[in-house]
């Protein structure tokens, strides 16, 4: 293991102390619980900005130790990156769009381009950043017209974007109409004059749906539709020939589809079906009427045609008993199935009238992925392929021959030869007897058993599919493996995989996890003493219960906003978001079992007096409205409360939210310290 750096808390001097506070009662059914941390939810109060910017100097201590190897990280990661770079351009309309980076700018620069004619400027976030610490963008829609253009502009991290309205001129866009607050979901009518935006309520959920008229006042704009339920989230789309407007509430668990006419934008929405508790559906519109992906009984997802709303849905029988339906695109010649099969997603297609056709390599452990397929009259599908090992390529797929391109590839500068490395499947086993998928990429040469760096999540249906990164290619140098541990609560095996990682079943993601780094150990790949855990948000609760049950078993943990205080969250429903979180985790305000359970595994509340925990890394964002600041901070606070010599730093970013820092120099230089802090542990 080359470029160790030294241990980063050796010099740190003696950790910050964490305030004293009264407690805080909360009462469950389940009984009561004391909350000595309760009140570093307030920023306000003059105790918790102490603490916060106690830890925030030690931290910063903390990493200065580690500035050598991080800097030469950080330089290593940007040299592998090519700059400049372009993605794989997007066909829509008479225009092909690419995003390209340019060296040493901050974000990207989006621009079109057609035969014949010079390249066009669309929209440079760089300019549009200015001098903002935090910038991000909630996406670019292009009106029919090919001229009028909207989007999102988020500059401190809540996630309440500004929506702009404006045209593409001869240098960039020309700004119009401002709207705020929104939320992710807009979309332009046909005729280019409306646009359909969301709205969040006071916890952040978008919960009306507007409609805004090209060059008025938002003031006079128009809401279309509300939804009381608060467990329900809105969002808006078209269908993909853009016969109809969709308009979407969906819960965790239920949805409801509404249409609008397209050539009659200003005309009353209609319901497609109503929700029925526990059903699911998403549809699309194409020459033979609706095709409608849902999942009846609340299990895995089916096709099915309609001829119109309101109409009786007909089975569409073409999936195996192996597959597991996870998205499908029209077109005028048919249709592409996104489907996983052993937990891995291919693609393939399907003539209308003929059979089914895998576009990849069914028997490969590469995963592929429909991708940048936005017109409905393409002769073309293109579809990614991606793994731990292989940067990524998309292929496009001829529909008139059946010939297969590789139309762009992930460049990766030097030092890098993909023969270097090799990734590879095997499975854990769960205590009830369920094999537990892990992937592993390591490089050929690694000495083994090695450092071992895991990552989980186990939530919400997301599976974790391997996929290349530049980045993690400087862990792996440094004599690190690293490993996905594939637990249930993701959506790797479909509905049954999911159910059986949430709710009253949640302890099996934590426990899934620790059997994956046992079936690590046993193959002698991971060193003893020497695996590292890392999750973010819902799997910063996965890790942070996992080295709660363990902790003197691994050498380090990264928690990057961490979802670690599940109780107190999911008992006060005027936290943004917790309402529709009870689907996911239980309610612990009406049920006995639910509060016990998570109780049970909360990071927060099962921290051990008399441990030696492993080195901590913390994230967090003031600004984040899906996990407070308050989780972690409270952690370390009540962490040090027990045990004072505590190796742990929180990095906080000041004007930032949930999703990290957005400049690509600071993810960068971010991921680079997380890679010395890991390099550090493993080596002591």
């Amino acid at each position: 293991m080359s470029n160790i750096p030294q241990d980063p808390f050796s010099a740190a001097g003696k950790p910050p102390e964490p305030p004293e506070l009264e407690a805080v009662i909360t009462t469950t059914l389940a009984g009561r619980q004391e909350d000595p941390f309760y009140q570093l939810r307030d920023l306000e109060d003059p105790r918790t900005r102490k603490y916060l910017d106690d830890e925030i100097q030690y931290s910063n201590i903390v990493l200065e130790n580690l500035r050598q190897p991080a800097n030469q990280i950080a330089a290593e990661i940007r040299r592998r990156v090519p700059e400049p770079d372009e993605s794989f351009p997007l066909k829509r309309g008479s225009y092909s769009y690419v995003t390209r980076i340019e060296p040493h700018l901050d974000y990207p620069v989006m621009v079109r381009r057609q035969p014949g004619v010079p390249e066009q400027l669309v929209v440079d976030e760089n300019r549009l950043a200015g001098n903002s610490r935090y910038f991000a963008m909630s996406g670019v829609a292009v009106a029919d017209n090919e001229t009028t253009i909207a989007f999102g502009i988020d500059r401190d991290g809540s996630e309440r974007y500004t929506l702009t309205v404006a045209e593409i001129g001869t240098s960039g866009p020309i700004e119009h109409e401002r709207i705020f607050p929104t939320t992710y979901g807009f979309v332009f009518s046909n005729d280019s004059q409306h646009l359909f935006y969301t709205v969040p309520d006071e916890t952040m959920r978008p919960a009306s749906v507007m409609r805004h008229r090209v060059g008025t006042d938002p003031a006079t704009d128009v809401c279309i539709f509300a939804e009381a339920d608060a467990r329900y989230f809105l969002d808006v789309g078209r269908t993909k020939d853009r016969r109809f407007l969709t308009l979407t509430a969906e819960s965790k668990r239920t949805s409801e589809c509404w249409l609008i006419d397209g050539e009659a934008p200003e005309g009353d929405p209609w319901c497609f079906a109503r929700r029925i508790e526990g059903l699911q559906y998403q549809l699309d519109h194409g020459d033979d009427g609706f095709v409608i992906m849902a999942n009846p009984g609340g299990g895995d997802f089916s096709l099915f045609t309609a001829a119109d709303a309101g109409a009786s849905w007909k089975p569409l029988p073409i999936l195996s008993e192996a597959e597991i339906l996870e998205a499908f695109e029209l077109f005028g010649a048919g249709m592409a199935l996104q489907t996983r099969i052993s937990g891995v997603p291919k693609v393939s297609w399907m003539r209308r009238g003929e059979e089914r056709i895998a576009l990849g390599n069914p028997d490969s452990a590469e995963g592929e992925y429909l991708a940048g397929n936005l017109e409905y009259a393409s002769a073309e599908i293109t579809y990614e392929v991606t793994s731990l090992s292989v940067p990524a390529r998309v292929y496009g797929y001829s529909i008139p021959s059946g010939s297969r391109t590789l139309l762009w590839q992930q460049r990766v500068g030097e030092p890098f030869d993909s023969d270097d490395y090799e990734s590879q499947r095997t499975f854990g086993t769960a205590a009830d007897g369920t094999a537990i998928p892990i992937s592993i990429v390591k490089r050929k040469d690694l000495p083994l058993p090695a450092p071992t760096l895991v990552y989980a999540y186990g939530a919400y249906e997301e599976p974790v599919d391997p996929a290349f990164s530049i980045s993690r290619l400087s862990l792996l140098d440094r004599g690190f493996a690293f490993a996905v541990a594939h637990v249930r609560g993701g959506g790797e095996f479909g509905r049954r995989w999911y159910d059986q990682g949430r709710q009253l079943s949640k302890l099996n993601s934590i426990t899934d996890l620790l059997a994956c780094v046992d079936r690590l150990e046993e193959m002698r790949l991971a060193a003893p003493g020497k695996i590292a855990l890392r999750g973010a948000s819902a799997g910063g609760l996965t890790v942070g219960a996992a080295m709660n049950a363990s902790p003197t078993r691994f050498s380090a943990a990264v928690l990057e906003v961490p979802f670690v205080d599940c109780l107190t969250t999911m008992l006060d429903p005027s936290l943004p978001l917790t309402i529709t979180e009870w689907e996911e985790w239980g309610n612990p305000a009406e049920s006995e079992e639910v509060a016990k359970l998570i109780a049970s595994y909360a990071p927060y509340n099962n921290l051990k007096r008399g441990v030696a925990y492993p080195d901590l890394f913390l994230t967090t964002g003031l600004n984040d409205s899906r996990v407070g600041f308050w989780e972690p901070l409270k952690l370390l606070a009540k962490l040090r409360s027990i045990e004072p010599r505590a190796r742990a730093l929180l990095k906080v970013q000041d004007e930032g939210g949930h999703l990290g820092p957005t400049k690509r120099v600071e993810e960068w230089e971010e991921e680079a310290q997380l890679i010395a802090f890991l390099v550090s542990t493993a080596a002591r």
